[in-house]
C-alpha cells in the first residue's frame, strides 16, 4: 500500500511538472521555436558524424524532424528551420574550411533552406490532405499516407537541395550526380524511421501542435519491460553478428544477412506497443549507422540504407496488422450482436433463423417464436432517464438468458422489442416459457428506481411451409393483440 501510496504521489508530481512545462511554452511561443532549432542542430551534427562521403550521410534526422514539424504546426516550423538551414551552411564550412565566403554561404544557406522547408512543407501538407479527405484519423490511414508521400517528398527536397547548393557554387554538376542517390536514401531513413518519434518530441514543444496527429495509437502500456528489452538485445546482437561477419570476410554476399533483421523486428511489432515497434526501430537504426561507420563498412552503405528502409515498410505495415484485425472483429460483433444488450442483432437473427428452421424441418421438429417488448417502456425513459432505460434493457436480456436452453437463441429486433426461436418446443411449451420469462420480469428491480417490469408476448409455432418473417408478423399481430387487451399478458397463435 505504501508503495502504491509512493508511485501515485510520483505521477501526481511528474503531472504538475508536465502541465508547468506547459503553460511556460504556452507563454513563451519564442521559447518552443528555441528548443526547435536546438533539437534540429543536434541531429544535423549526429548526421555528420554518420557521413561516408560530402552531403552524404547514413541518415539525415533533421529530415524527419521538419517532416514532423511541418505536419504537426505547418507554417510556424518555417522561421526555426530556415534558420537552422543557414546555420548548418556556415558550419559546414567551418567543418570542411571549404574557405567560402560569408556572403556566398549566406546565399547557399537561403536556397538550401528555401528547397528543404518547401519540399517538406508541401509533402506534409499533402499527408494532412489525404488524412483530411479520408476522413479517418486512425494508424492504418495515417501509415498509408506517410509511406506513399514520405519517399516521394524526400526524393523533391534532394532535387531541390541539391540545385540549391549548385545555384550557391556550394557543389558541381557532376557533383550532384554522385550525391543524389546517398542524399535521397538519407532523407529518407531520417523521414521513416525518426518522424513518429519526433511527432511526439515536437508535441511536447508545441503544446497546441495537432493533438490527433501525435496520437496514431503509438501510446505506450503499462506492461512488463523485461521481455522488451531482452528483444532489443537479441535484435541488436544479431545486428552487430551480421556486420562484423561482414567486416570480417569481405564476402559481398554477406552484407545481405542484416536483411533478417527483419525477423526479430517483426517480433516485436506483433507482441509489442506501436510505440515500442518504432523505438525497436529506430535504435536498430542507429546501430547500423554506428556499425557502418566504426567498422568502415562505407562501401556496403548503400545496402544497410536499403535494409533500414526495407526494415521501416515492415515495421510500420506491421503495424496496422494488429489495428486492422480488431476492426475486423468489432465489425464482425457489430454485425452479429446488438451493441447495447449483446443480443442477436436483427440481420444475424433472420440470417441464423433460416438456418434452424430448416435443420427443424429437415428433422420434423417443431419450432416457435416469441416476440415481446417491455410495457410503458416510454414512460421509464421519459420519468428516469435513457440511462436507467438501457439499464432495464440489459436486465431483462440477462434475466430472459437465464431462462433459455443453449439451442435458444435471443435477437432485439429495435428498441425495446425482441425475439426468440425455440428450435424443439411446440406451441404450448413456447407459451409456457414466454409465461416464465413473463413472471421474471415482474420481479426484477434496478437500482432501487423501478420495482417490477411488465412484458406483452406474442407465440406461434411456425408452419411447415411458412417463412421466418412470416411467422414474425404474425407473432407481432399477436403481441399487439397482448397490448390492446391490457398488457403484461401472453397471446399464443396456433
Amino acid at each position: 500500500m505504501q508503495r502504491r501510496n509512493e508511485d501515485m504521489q510520483n505521477n501526481k508530481v511528474l503531472l504538475t511538472k508536465t502541465v508547468r512545462a506547459n503553460n511556460l511554452l504556452l507563454q513563451k511561443p519564442w521559447l518552443s521555436d528555441l528548443l526547435l532549432i536546438l533539437l534540429w542542430m543536434a541531429m544535423w551534427r549526429v548526421s555528420g558524424l554518420m557521413e561516408y562521403a560530402p552531403h552524404a550521410s547514413i541518415w539525415f534526422p533533421p529530415a524527419g524532424l521538419s517532416f514532423a514539424a511541418f505536419l504537426l504546426i505547418g507554417p510556424r516550423a518555417l522561421p526555426a528551420i530556415m534558420i537552422c538551414a543557414v546555420a548548418s551552411t556556415f558550419g559546414e564550412n567551418i567543418i570542411y574550411k571549404t574557405g567560402y565566403g560569408w556572403l556566398e554561404l549566406l546565399r547557399s544557406g537561403v536556397l538550401f533552406g528555401t528547397a528543404h522547408c518547401l519540399s517538406y512543407w508541401f509533402g506534409a501538407s499533402l499527408v494532412n490532405l489525404f488524412i483530411r479527405r479520408s476522413g479517418r484519423h486512425e494508424l492504418p490511414q495515417v501509415i498509408l499516407a506517410f509511406l506513399l508521400i514520405g519517399p516521394l517528398t524526400a526524393l523533391l527536397a534532394t532535387f531541390c537541395g541539391t540545385q540549391a547548393l549548385q545555384l550557391g557554387g556550394i557543389v558541381t554538376e557532376s557533383s550532384v550526380n554522385n550525391i543524389w542517390l546517398a542524399w535521397w536514401i538519407g532523407d529518407l531513413i531520417g523521414i521513416v524511421v525518426l518522424t513518429p518519434l519526433f511527432i511526439g518530441a515536437i508535441s511536447r514543444i508545441y503544446p497546441r501542435s495537432g493533438a490527433w496527429l501525435s496520437e496514431m495509437g503509438l501510446r505506450q502500456p503499462d506492461v512488463e519491460n523485461y521481455g522488451y528489452v531482452m528483444k532489443l538485445v537479441l535484435s541488436a546482437l544479431l545486428l552487430i553478428l551480421a556486420m562484423t561477419a561482414t567486416a570480417q570476410f569481405h564476402h559481398q554476399e554477406t552484407v545481405f544477412s542484416v536483411f533478417f533483421l527483419c525477423i526479430p523486428q517483426m517480433w516485436i511489432v506483433y507482441t509489442e506497443s506501436p510505440l515500442r515497434g518504432a523505438i525497436s526501430l529506430a535504435l536498430l537504426s542507429t546501430l547500423t549507422a554506428i556499425g557502418i561507420k566504426i567498422l568502415g563498412l562505407n562501401d556496403h552503405a548503400l545496402v544497410y540504407q536499403f535494409a533500414i528502409n526495407v526494415l521501416a515498410a515492415s515495421t510500420y505495415f506491421g503495424l496496422t496488422v494488429p489495428v486492422l484485425v480488431s476492426h475486423n472483429v468489432r465489425l464482425r460483433e457489430m454485425a452479429l450482436e446488438d451493441g447495447l444488450t449483446k443480443a442477436a442483432s436483427r440481420s444475424h437473427f433472420f440470417e441464423q433463423g433460416e438456418h434452424e428452421l430448416q435443420r427443424a424441418r429437415h428433422y420434423r421438429q417443431p419450432i416457435s417464436l416469441v416476440v415481446f417488448d417491455i410495457d410503458h417502456f416510454k414512460n421509464i425513459n421519459d420519468r428516469f432517464g435513457h440511462t436507467v432505460g438501457d439499464n432495464a434493457l440489459l436486465a431483462v436480456v440477462t434475466a430472459v438468458k437465464q431462462q433459455l436452453r443453449q439451442a435458444d437463441m435471443l435477437g432485439r429486433f429495435g428498441g425495446d422489442e425482441f425475439m426468440l426461436l425455440l428450435p424443439g418446443n411446440n406451441l404450448q411449451e413456447s407459451m409456457q416459457t414466454a409465461e416464465r420469462i413473463r413472471l421474471t420480469l415482474m420481479q426484477l428491480t434496478l437500482h432501487g428506481t423501478i420495482s417490477g417490469l411488465a412484458g406483452s408476448f406474442g407465440v406461434v409455432e411456425i408452419g411447415s411451409d411458412e417463412t421466418l418473417m412470416a411467422a414474425f408478423e404474425r407473432a407481432d399481430r399477436r403481441l399487439l393483440e397482448a397490448k390492446r387487451t391490457g398488457r403484461n399478458k401472453v397471446a399464443v397463435s396456433a
